[in-house]
C-alpha cells in the first residue's frame, strides 16, 4: 500500500505539471459578442490566453471609437501568468519527490500559492472589465449609452450587444491540475499514516511473546 500511495501520488503530480504546461497555449478565459449586426458565426469573440488576447480585435477596435471604450492591446498579468504556470508545475513536481515527513505540506502549499495567484489574475481582470466600461471618452458618437461593466462570467445586455463570458478550456485545464495536486498531497497523506501503523505491530508481537514466555 504505501508504494502504491507513492505512485499514485507521483502520477498525479506529473499529470497536473502536464495540465499546466498545455493550458499555455489555451484560452483561460472567453467573451462572446452578438448584435442584429454579428449574429451566430459573425458574432465577436475574443480570448484571453496566458500572455495574449485572441479573436476578432481588430473588429472591437473599430468598435471603440463609437462607445468611446479603449481595450488595451496588453494587461500586466501577461507578464506573469505564464511564468506562474511554469513555475506550479516545476514545484508541484518537487514537492512530490520531498521526504514525506514535509511532501503533504509542500503540495498544499504549491496549491494554495497557484490558487492565490490565479484568483488575483482573475481579481485584477474584473477591475479591468469596470475601467473600460465606466472610463470612457465622453465625446464619442455613441455617447448616450450608459457606462458598463462586462461581465465576467455570465451574460447581460450592453446597448445592442448581448454580451456572454465563459472560462475557457485552460481555465478548466488549471482547475482540475489544482484538484490532481491535492489528490497527491492527500495521497500522501494516507501513505504517512500507513506507515504510521507499521511500528506498532512488531512492537505488539514482541510483547506477547515475551508475556507468553514468562507464562512457560
Amino acid at each position: 500500500m504505501p508504494r502504491s500511495n507513492r505512485i499514485v501520488g507521483f502520477s498525479l503530480a506529473v499529470i497536473a505539471a502536464a495540465l499546466l504546461l498545455v493550458s499555455l497555449k489555451l484560452p483561460l478565459w472567453q467573451m462572446r459578442m452578438q448584435a442584429p449586426q454579428y449574429r451566430d458565426e459573425e458574432a465577436l469573440k475574443i480570448a484571453v490566453h496566458p500572455n495574449a488576447f485572441r479573436g476578432d480585435m481588430r473588429e472591437l477596435t473599430v468598435l471603440e471609437q463609437y462607445i468611446g471604450v479603449h481595450i488595451p492591446p496588453t494587461l500586466p498579468q501577461f507578464k506573469w501568468l505564464p511564468g506562474a504556470l511554469i513555475a506550479g508545475a516545476i514545484l508541484g513536481m518537487v514537492a512530490v519527490l520531498l521526504p514525506l515527513a514535509i511532501r503533504r505540506r509542500a503540495l498544499i502549499v504549491v496549491v494554495i500559492a497557484l490558487t492565490a495567484t490565479f484568483s488575483l489574475a482573475a481579481v485584477q481582470a474584473m477591475a479591468q472589465m469596470h475601467d473600460i466600461g465606466h472610463n470612457r471618452d465622453q465625446h464619442t458618437i455613441l455617447v448616450g449609452v450608459k457606462d458598463f461593466t462586462p461581465p465576467f462570467l455570465g451574460t447581460t445586455k450592453i446597448a445592442q450587444f448581448e454580451v456572454s463570458s465563459r472560462f475557457g478550456l485552460g481555465g478548466w485545464l488549471i482547475g482540475a491540475a489544482l484538484a490532481l495536486q491535492l489528490g497527491a498531497a492527500w495521497s500522501s497523506k494516507r501513505r504517512n499514516q500507513s506507515n504510521e501503523k507499521l511500528p506498532s505491530n512488531p512492537q505488539v508481537n514482541l510483547l506477547e511473546t515475551a508475556a507468553t514466555g514468562s507464562k512457560s
